[in-house]
């Protein structure tokens, strides 16, 4: 491998390129989770989700960030994630490892969400960061990444216990920093989430009257076909030989990583059953985990002259055809929601219109959502200041241009419209 290069800044640059590639052939928007956190830019406190990711929004939003500059802010937080994971894979397996580490920063579920507002990448980026800055050595920082992860998703709380056994050092106890901050201000100031629409994002309510071992079946089932579609496949079974081969020369972290896996295997079969249903987005937490094994294990192969060719090829290919699938799925995500796109685009180029919206419902998992959380997270526009949905509210002002959903597009009429309504079409 180039010694005269840092894989560390060609990890972080070549993610942050490709990201960039997507904003600009998908430039809007996607998905209902980065719908909500959009529509709540001003507020630190999205639903009953925690608040690091929400903190990168609402300073892009503070700044006066759009959009655009938010997704842009994320994939830097995702190309740094990237980087930090390349460097823990120079920590736990040597130069080469961190080379072969290099594409999973394009693995393409990773890819495609991380550059809308969600929280792998800041999840990612404060795991990786903590166990490669303790393996170098710079154990304040460690733990200060490692408190930060409590501070991201929940599942990132039996990893600071994890954390700090592996650590065994009392000054490891700083990184129960971020869980103590959090339950202080929960208990001190009772805060409550922001809402940006009625809808219960909250995936376990109901889940024991939900439950159904068929569903569940079903699921695991389109779960495989969305492996196989995006190579998430041979990422785990490289990762298990990988992961094998790590515990078995006994490299530093590897049990770590492995319980990671495990608690968040445990964490998809939950969300399984709370979604009643399979994403693509949740391959990207255990893909990536199990990528610092697959780059173990490139890293260990390289050292046999006869695998050199064959593992230049496959990391080449990986980082293309993942690249290339992140960019699909992009799209396909885009193509959902063209008719909001359309109106958005409508709305966008008439400011001072002010809008009364009768929106596609019965969308996304468990049919929960409608088009109202979808121009709210495209645009920004605000229920109740910019439109009023009326699913929202019972009453809206007068003169207000109409947007109605119906077969083929949203109907536009103008306030007191004499003439026939247009239809704004993909």
């Amino acid at each position: 491998m180039p010694r005269t290069i840092s894989p560390t800044a060609v990890g972080f640059l070549l993610a942050l390129a490709v990201r960039l590639v997507i904003i600009g052939s998908a430039p809007w928007n996607f998905s209902f989770d980065g719908y909500q956190r959009w529509a709540g830019r001003e507020h630190l406190l999205i639903q009953d989700w925690l608040p690091a990711t929400q903190s990168i929004l609402w300073l892009v939003s503070s700044a006066g960030g759009g959009v655009l500059a938010t997704r842009i802010a994320l994939s830097v937080v995702a190309a740094a994630a990237v980087a930090a994971g390349v460097s823990l894979a120079r920590s736990i397996g040597g130069p080469a490892a961190g080379w072969f580490f290099v594409p999973m920063g394009l693995f393409s579920p990773f890819l495609t969400w991380s550059t809308v507002p969600y929280q792998e990448g800041t999840f990612l980026l404060f795991i990786f960061g903590a166990m490669a800055a303790a393996l170098r050595d710079r154990l304040w920082l460690a733990d200060l990444l490692a408190g930060a992860v409590a501070l991201v998703r929940y599942e990132g709380w039996p990893f600071v216990a994890v954390y700090i056994l592996w650590r065994r050092d009392p000054r490891a106890l700083r990184a129960l920093w971020g869980a103590g901050l959090w339950l202080m201000l929960k208990n001190v100031l009772d805060l409550t989430g922001h809402a940006s629409s009625p809808t219960d994002f909250a995936d376990w309510n109901g889940i024991t009257d939900r439950f159904s071992p068929a569903m569940l079946l079903e699921s695991l089932a389109k779960m495989a076909r969305q492996l196989w579609m995006t190579g998430g496949w041979l990422v785990l079974l490289l990762g298990g030989i990988g992961a094998v081969d790590a515990l078995r020369r006994r490299l530093r972290g590897a049990w770590v990583l492995v319980l990671l896996i495990a608690g968040q295997l445990a964490a998809v079969a939950g969300w399984l059953v709370g979604l009643e249903t399979a994403i693509v987005r949740m391959q990207v937490v255990v893909g990536m985990i199990s990528g610092v094994f697959v780059a173990t294990l490139g890293g260990h192969l390289w050292s046999d002259q006869r695998w050199r060719k064959l593992l230049v090829v496959a990391a080449i290919g990986g980082s293309m055809g993942w690249s290339v699938i992140g960019g699909v799925l992009a799209q396909r995500s885009l193509r959902s929601v063209r008719w909001e796109v359309d109106l958005a685009t409508e709305w966008r180029a008439h400011p001072e219109r002010k809008w009364q919206l009768t929106p596609r419902s019965g969308l996304g998992t468990r049919s929960r959502h409608d088009g109202c959380e979808i121009l709210q997270g495209l645009t920004e526009h605000v229920h109740g200041q910019d439109f009023w949905c009326m699913p929202w509210t019972d009453t809206a002002p007068e003169g207000l241009w109409e947007a109605r959903w119906g077969k083929g597009g949203y109907r536009i009429s103008p306030p007191q419209a004499d003439e026939a309504p247009d239809t704004v079409r993909p």
